[in-house]
């Protein structure tokens, strides 16, 4: 791996850390081969994928994301989007946001479903590209990203059933929650307001985070 790409994978990061206020270790010490992957998890993702052990209270966790995809996070933040570009950078972003989402909870003791891990996943793609977008003035480009990420996605196929059922859902609960942050903070320029609304999002579990997403039912913050 080239040495931008490991700053980009850094700051990648620092951003998902910063978005929600959490803190982990840097997860290039945790990267993989595709022939750990293809070993551990032959059915996963060409492009990313999280590989979990777990064995009484031992955690073991690796990520893997394939050259292809790390070599999107080597471009300067001026270059356009393409959808290259999109595709690579939100693969690196989901597999960061299950990394760090995973460490969250178990630092808490806490424990997260797959349907968790894939909604924060899903969400943290539009927020890490969003929130680059903001910082070169073109937040109002949120519509035409949600439209991107949420709407012209298409599963890889060779997905069981149940699986295609997991991503479908994490797919429309980040595009609700998605929505009504758009509607309520991103149009109106309030990141501090957008950055409170998602930490607290972030911090819920279970049942009362998808009924939360699935609604829309976004705080309005001060």
């Amino acid at each position: 791996m080239s040495e931008r790409a490991l700053l980009g994978l850094a700051q990648l990061q620092r951003l998902l850390e910063s978005v929600h206020g959490v803190s982990a270790d840097p997860v290039a010490g945790y990267l993989v081969g595709q022939g750990v992957r293809e070993k551990l998890a032959p059915l996963s993702s060409p492009d990313e994928a999280l590989l979990v052990s777990e064995q009484g209270e031992a955690l073991e966790v690796a990520l893997f994301l394939d050259e292809s995809v790390l070599a999107q996070l080597t471009r300067e933040a001026s270059e356009p989007w393409t959808r290259q570009r999109l595709s690579g950078f939100c693969a690196a972003a989901e597999g960061v946001s299950h990394f760090l989402y995973l460490a969250h909870r178990a630092g808490q003791g806490g424990q997260v479903s797959q349907l968790e891990l894939e909604v924060q996943g899903e969400l943290d793609k539009y927020l890490a590209v969003l929130l680059q977008l903001w910082a070169t003035g073109r937040r109002g480009s949120s519509p035409a990203l949600r439209h991107q990420l949420f709407e012209r996605s298409a599963l890889r196929p060779g997905l069981a059933a149940a699986e295609r059922d997991r991503y479908r859902l994490a797919g429309t609960l980040a595009a609700a929650c998605a929505r009504a942050l758009e509607a309520r903070y991103v149009i109106a320029g309030r990141l501090d307001a957008l950055l409170r609304e998602v930490r607290r999002l972030y911090r819920l579990s279970g049942g009362e985070k998808f009924s939360a997403l699935a609604q829309g039912a976004v705080a309005w913050a001060a």
